[in-house]
């Protein structure tokens, strides 16, 4: 593994803890624990997305990597399933009381209130790739 990768090759529900101590262990290196509740909350819900849905608990290639870029942590993530369209999901009614509301579907919604960039892409031969960036200055 490098410092700054971790790579599973069939990830499941139990990775996930692995997975968020790697994303607070790199930040904890760098000095910027202070991010570590948007990062740890957007990467858990990104990582448990692609387990359950594109892979539905049955295992799949995962590979995460955090970087610092200028002034952003960048935390990438790949997977090699089928083209996921964030676009299909829909916008979860917050404003709804909570006994109305439908469980689940606020993973995107919530990774895109807490990180300055969330960026979907799909690239034909190595699978999808989730981009977020944080702004580590005031």
């Amino acid at each position: 593994m490098d410092n700054n990768k971790l790579t599973i090759e069939s990830a499941i529900l139990g990775d996930l803890p692995r997975i968020i101590e790697f994303v607070v262990n790199w930040l904890e290196k760098k000095g910027l624990g202070k991010f570590s509740f948007a990062l740890e909350t957007s990467v858990d819900e990104a990582s448990t997305n692609i387990v359950k849905h594109a892979y539905g608990g049955k295992g799949g290639f995962f590979e995460i990597s955090c970087d610092l870029e200028g002034d952003e942590i960048v935390v990438t993530i790949t997977d090699h399933s089928k083209r996921f369209d964030p676009d299909i999901v829909p916008v979860p009614d917050i404003g709804a009381d909570l006994e109305h509301r439908k469980i689940g579907g606020l993973g995107i919604y919530m990774m895109r209130k807490m990180m300055d960039v969330v960026d979907f892409s799909y690239i034909e031969g190595v699978g999808n790739r989730l981009v977020m960036r944080k702004k580590i200055t005031a």
